[in-house]
């Protein structure tokens, strides 16, 4: 104790420790969040945030995750709509689970107020992701949104939050870590980096698919052969006008999801459970405001269309009845909308699309949509 209170008394402890707290409350005044990396999870948010709504007045808002994010193309779709006077926007997030698309939500729609129509693009594996606790990457998504919104919303959803949650939430420091840390490693790609997304702010465009490798660079006819093209492919020899590393991790890492198939896993109904509730949860939300649900069914690659198959969707049927009301409801049902024996050259793996498999989803969308929003 007597050497506690000696350290106490040296008046040089009290630089580091001004310096920690003067280091918090400039991480508290939100001035970081313009120089985080571009790209995170985290950025991505701010971005789509800062973007979304800016130079439409949308009648309809698409959420989602990767799969709406890349596979939409709103200025497109927009301007296949355009006659109808149906202006839609998108607030899919990558990486994002319904937590953050809840959240994305409820910001963008106290900006929105002609919004009718809340287009949720769903996968058939969604309800077996669910868990008790956060991902790293979700939990740094919701810390960008103000903590009292982002506390009721994880109540919500049920989230079992620990301590570490609570200091994560409210302790800036501890919030942008990792990010600062990599800011110091490398400033000058991180000023690279940040010049590149101003331009694109510039621009008004959140995000436009222009992926041109293709799935079909990696032959195969079923799961477990695309794995080992992918495994066993020579890249350098292929050329990066075919593909590069980081093109084969994503088919190899996709490609594994038959094989690893999430709703076969253990707890598969304890986590169906658990998401359909949160997933009522979020819809009561949207539904109290007087706005109407489109639940979209995305495809999947032909080589693990057995996440699609039919006999699946009695989980979402059963779900989706417990959910929302059918008056509120209406679904579209994409599985098979890029069928066809040129179908491993609309993905960029098997499950993101590349710019065409993105051009020709959007006609589809625009296609089922139209009769929908018309009504409305």
């Amino acid at each position: 104790m007597k050497a506690i209170v000696s350290i106490l008394k040296d008046p040089r402890i009290y630089v580091p420790i001004g310096f920690l707290l003067a280091f918090e409350l400039f991480m508290q005044t939100g001035l970081y969040r313009g120089l985080m990396q571009p790209r995170s999870y985290a950025d991505n948010v701010n971005r789509i945030l800062k973007l979304a709504g800016t130079t439409r007045d949308p009648s309809a808002l698409i959420l989602g995750t990767s799969v709406a994010y890349q596979g939409v193309q709103v200025p497109y779709l927009n301007q296949l709509l355009e006659k109808d006077g149906i202006v839609v926007e998108s607030g899919a997030c990558e990486g994002a689970k319904l937590e953050t698309q809840h959240l994305i939500m409820r910001a963008l729609l106290a900006r929105m107020p002609n919004v009718k129509t809340v287009i949720h693009f769903v996968e058939a594996s969604h309800p077996s992701t669910a868990r008790d606790h956060q991902d790293l990457a979700n939990r740094s998504m919701v810390a960008q949104f103000p903590r009292s919104e982002t506390l009721h919303v994880l109540h919500g959803h049920n989230y079992h939050l620990t301590h570490s949650d609570y200091l994560f939430f409210y302790v800036r420091t501890l919030t942008y870590q990792k990010d600062f840390r990599d800011f110091v490693l490398d400033p000058l790609d991180r000023f690279k980096g940040i010049g590149r997304r101003r331009r694109e702010v510039n621009a008004g465009i959140v995000y436009e698919n222009k992926y041109e490798y293709k799935l079909s660079a990696f032959p195969a006819n079923n799961a477990q052969e695309c794995i080992e093209s992918a495994l066993n492919a020579d890249i350098a020899k292929m050329g990066k006008d075919v593909t590069d590393e980081h093109h084969r991790k994503a088919v190899l890492q996709t490609c594994q999801l038959v094989v690893q198939d999430p709703l076969n896993g253990p707890g598969h109904a304890q986590w169906a459970a658990l998401y359909f509730k949160r997933l009522k949860f979020t819809y009561k939300d949207i539904t109290d405001r007087g706005i109407k649900v489109i639940v979209v069914f995305t495809p999947y690659a032909q080589l693990i269309q057995d996440l699609n198959a039919e006999y699946r969707m009695q989980v979402w049927n059963e779900g989706l009845a417990s959910a929302v009301a059918p008056e509120n409801l209406k679904t579209i049902d994409l599985r098979h909308s890029l069928d066809g024996p040129k179908n491993s050259d609309y993905y960029y793996d098997t499950i993101h699309l590349n710019r065409q498999g993105a051009t020709l989803l959007t006609e589809a969308l625009a296609e089922k949509l139209r009769p929908i929003l018309k009504a409305r």
